[in-house]
This record gives C-alpha cells, structure tokens and sequence, in this order.
C-alpha cells in the first residue's frame, strides 16, 4: 500500500517542495483565463500543504485523496476543511465547482490509460462552465534520466530513508524503505512500493480532448511556454466550455 506509515513522515523528508511556487502558478492561470474562483477541488491532495496555503489565501477547498493516513494529517493542519476519502478516478461530488488541481505529479500515479480518462472526464463532470483543470506530470525526461534506476539515500539522526528506483518500458517503480527511531531507542522498518506512468505531452492532451476539455496552455518548470527537452515538471490547463 501506499502512503500508510509514510504519510506521517512525508512532510519532512519532502521539505525542499515549495508549495508557494504552486500556489503562484496556479492563480496566475485563474487571473489569465478570467476566472473568479471560489470553490476548488484538490485531487490526490496529500497531507495538505497546498490546501492551507489556498485556504490561507480565501479559497473554499476540498481536499481529496485516496490515502486516509495522508488525510488525517490534513485535517491536523486544516480543521476547517472537507475532505474526503476517494480514489481520484472514481470521485463523486455533490455539486459542481468553479476549479480543480492535480499537482505533484499524481496524475503519473494513475499508471491506466483507461482510468486517466475517465478522471478526466469525472472533472468535466463536475467543473462548472468556463472552470478550469490544473494539473502537472513528472516529465519522460525526469522520469527516464533523472529517478530511473537510481538510488537517493537521506541519513539523519532518527531516521534513515531509501528510495530506489526500477525503469521499465514506460513506467518507474519506486521502492521505499524507512528505518525510524521509536521511544525505545530502536529502529523500525517499514517499506513502500509506489510506481509512475511515464507519460507524453501527447497523451494528456488526446486524453483531455477525449473527455471533451479544451486544452488551453502547457506550462514548462513552472514559467516557460517554450518547449525544453529536459523540462522535468509539465503544466496542462484546460477549460470546460
């Protein structure tokens, strides 16, 4: 399984993320596509960071993931947030909404084409007209040449983490071994196995228009709409008309 015992430690083995940069990039595309924001839909919202920060800036949010472990340390930083417990590609909602995100490459998570598609057309579903779908990938490059078949290893004090990686033809496994130091003094183990799609530019992009999204920007590292063969995170915004 994934993100069960992690999830409690996520936070600060993954402390170099700046979920500012998130935050910029996503209001700039609510500013450049006109849109008046109000209610958003975070999928695969994780432990909540980005969801305080959207919160903090007066958005009404929603935070979903599939990861209960993920969820209960969301809730610790937003007590006064909906979330709910779904699988991102069988999502249900009572309403519609005016935004949905997808950051963090969770979209490369959904290793089925099929699956993908039918998320995307569950946002569609449930955005409102002229809403917007926000979502990033890790990029082929990043995933091929930059994590494929290598190891990062981080030593600390009370805690020792492992993340070795496997490439296959058109995926990456990730295995993930912890060793935590308890009250006693001792270290437990626990091990995660996690594994991403690597996906193209062209797969989004037929998928989005598949689901009848209409895609309307892709956004390199954040800033470049300049295509860069060693871009390593890929920003796709589409619209419901």
């Amino acid at each position: 399984m994934m993100y069960e015992s992690f999830a409690y430690l996520y936070d600060r083995l993954t402390d170099d993320i700046d979920y500012g940069k998130f935050l910029e990039f996503i209001e700039g595309q609510f500013h450049k596509h006109n849109l008046n924001a109000e209610l958003v839909l975070e999928l695969a919202c994780g432990t909540g960071s980005l969801t305080k920060l959207l919160s903090q800036k007066g958005y009404d949010v929603i935070g979903l993931d599939a990861s209960s472990d993920m969820l209960e340390v969301a809730r610790e930083k937003c007590p006064d947030t909906l979330f709910i417990n779904q699988d991102m590609t069988e999502f249900e909602l009572y309403g519609t909404v005016d935004a949905i995100i997808c950051c963090l490459d969770s979209v490369n998570y959904i290793t089925d084409k099929r699956k993908l598609l039918k998320m995307f057309k569950l946002v569609n579903n449930y955005l409102n007209h002229g809403g917007l779908f926000i979502f990033d990938i890790n990029s082929e490059y990043k995933l091929r040449n930059i994590i494929g078949n290598n190891c990062f290893v981080r030593n600390e004090e009370d805690i020792f983490y492992s993340w070795e990686n496997e490439l296959e033809k058109d995926r990456v496994n990730f295995y993930l071994t912890f060793f935590t130091k308890n009250k006693e003094g001792t270290f437990e183990r626990f091990d995660e196995m996690h594994t991403e799609r690597i996906y193209k530019e062209s797969d989004m992009k037929e998928l989005l228009k598949k689901a009848n999204l209409i895609h309307t920007d892709t956004v390199y590292d954040f800033k470049s709409i300049k295509k860069s063969k060693k871009s390593e995170r890929i920003f796709f915004v589409a619209m419901k008309e």
